[in-house]
């Protein structure tokens, strides 16, 4: 399962909609919890058909309303690692229960999709992101700096955040 957090992962999804701010909410939106789902898992799990916008699928006890589906050329969040569902990142608490991440600042478990505005390059985009890091890298150190060594924490607050073109993978439709 893939955690979203409001990115243009699926403006355009193939089959339904996409998510609204209204789903990114704890213990779900107006829809309640809600998913978009993978074209690969729709095609394997609901062979394709229409009407499995509406249905329900349950990951570790919960029930999701699918809301939509996924352009079978999008690949996912993560380069070369596939996905069946993408949900809001309010939903995690439910599915995580008592173990959710979102309480604790020294969780990394996270990955961020952007669009780089008309006039920018990833170079430009990496410099910017650079020059917050230090600030970003502080704020999430959270307990880590308690349980890890100090050449760890180190190695983390300096370790330059890297971005990379999924322009080839990620199709951004409109």
């Amino acid at each position: 399962m893939v955690w979203h957090a409001g990115s243009p992962v699926s403006e355009v999804p193939l089959v339904g909609r996409a998510f609204s701010d209204a789903d990114d909410r704890a213990g779900g939106g107006p829809d309640g919890p809600v998913a978009v789902i993978s074209y690969a898992f729709w095609q394997r799990r609901f062979g394709g058909a229409l009407d499995a916008v509406g249905r329900s699928v349950t990951f570790d006890g919960v029930p999701f309303t699918i809301i939509g589906v996924t352009r079978p050329e999008f690949s996912g969040p993560e380069i070369g690692r596939a996905f069946d569902a993408i949900v809001p990142i309010a939903s995690e608490p439910l599915v995580r229960r008592n173990d959710s991440f979102l309480e604790d600042s020294g969780v990394t478990f996270l990955t961020i999709i952007a669009r780089l505005r008309a006039d920018q390059t990833i170079d430009t985009a990496t410099a910017g992101l650079r020059r917050v890091q230090p600030e970003i890298r502080d704020a999430t150190l959270g307990e880590m700096g308690r349980y890890v060594s100090r050449s760890a924490v180190d190695r983390y607050l300096r370790a330059p955040f890297v971005l990379a073109s999924v322009s080839h993978t990620v199709p951004f439709r409109r």
